[in-house]
């Protein structure tokens, strides 16, 4: 019975902050409402043995977004990309150690407060690498908030002041009228959905038995991004994505207690730095992109933010900058930052304080 409760009032939060358009809205709602069930009646159950093929879907998910137009289309962006990701790897690391110094939150989780990765798939990971997910997830909402309300309108502003060539025209590349490329048609169907599936659900299942860090979702994403390249027939439904992310949401909000709560206070400080890491990341990378790239301003802004990589293409189409070369830095960038941050995290954190 209590699971039966967990699960109905879980999914009614997912559904509530889903059409209210609430960021990540499916995995936020979940955590709210199964974490307040549990704190006031302490009722609050969901098999924690669902986060593997929770993570599984989630790599298979970002795994089918990588064709062999983005592969090729890397080759160009080679120097930007390493630029982008050695700089994350400093920023992350950087403000996890401050935070660790000036606040009781832990090294790991201050790391991995700090990455500019998904908030969902983060949350999905930090249990395997031994972070806290109630704070990890707190902080990564921070982050996502500042990406996506703040740093694309300030990024317009910038270069209305600073590159009033570039600023409003449209793109110069193929999808400067189009929208971000979308799965064809004949790749959506029930028979594709299930071979990616199987292919998450088989590699996904291998990464977590090989001990990796995160191996769920990397073994995942690789292989199904593989499988993509050859075929160009990966394909999940998207209320697939959405019950991943209200099953994540509800394994961490059924792990609050009042306890917690009771400590939320301290994470003041650590949400102020995690605002600042944002918004340095996103204009020194940004800025040095420029500088040492053929990119315009507008692009490298857009391309160094810090959110999902589908949601700065679009908003780079309105706003500026070519949307083809920011999806593409910002695959890079999540990519990189699924596949070896958890890795460099875990060795890091065993080994600190050296």
């Amino acid at each position: 019975m209590n699971l039966i409760l967990t699960v109905l009032i879980s999914a009614i939060g997912s559904l509530l902050f889903y059409k209210l358009k609430v960021p990540a809205g499916a995995m936020v709602g979940a955590i709210i409402f199964s974490a307040v069930f549990n704190i006031l009646t302490g009722m609050g159950c969901f098999p924690k043995l669902v986060r593997v093929a929770v993570q599984a879907i989630a790599g298979g998910f970002i795994g089918q977004r990588i064709s062999l137009n983005d592969v090729r289309e890397m080759k160009t962006t080679v120097k930007p990309s390493l630029q982008l990701f050695l700089g994350i790897v400093f920023f992350s690391f950087l403000t996890g150690i401050v935070i660790h110094a000036v606040s009781d939150v832990d090294i790991t989780t201050a790391l991995l407060s700090s990455v500019p990765g998904g908030m969902s798939d983060i949350a999905m990971i930090s249990t395997d690498v031994g972070a806290d997910p109630t704070q990890s997830t707190a902080l990564q909402l921070v982050r996502y908030l500042i990406a996506i309300l703040v740093l694309p309108q300030a990024a317009t502003w910038i270069c209305s002041r600073f590159d009033r060539k570039k600023i409003g025209q449209k793109p110069v590349t193929p999808l400067s009228h189009e929208k971000p490329q979308e799965k064809p048609k004949k790749a959506c169907t029930r028979k594709n959905a299930l071979i990616t599936l199987l292919i998450a659900a088989v590699s996904g299942t291998a990464g977590r038995l090989s001990g990796f860090p995160a191996g769920a979702i990397v073994f995942s994403l690789f292989a199904v991004a593989a499988y993509n390249i050859r075929y160009s027939r990966a394909y999940l439904p998207k209320r697939l994505r959405l019950l991943a992310q209200n099953c994540a949401g509800t394994v961490i909000g059924t792990g609050i207690s009042m306890h917690d709560i009771q400590h939320f206070h301290e994470l003041l400080v650590p949400v102020i730095l995690v605002t600042i890491n944002c918004i340095l990341m996103n204009y020194v990378l940004g800025l040095l992109i420029y500088k040492t790239n053929p990119l315009d301003l507008s692009t490298s802004l857009f391309a160094s933010v810090p959110a999902g990589l589908s949601d700065m293409a679009l908003i780079s189409l309105e706003l500026g900058g070519d949307a083809s070369k920011v999806m593409v830095l910002q695959l890079v960038r999540y990519i990189c930052v699924m596949a070896f941050m958890p890795v460099m995290i875990k060795v890091f954190s065993s080994a600190f304080p050296f």
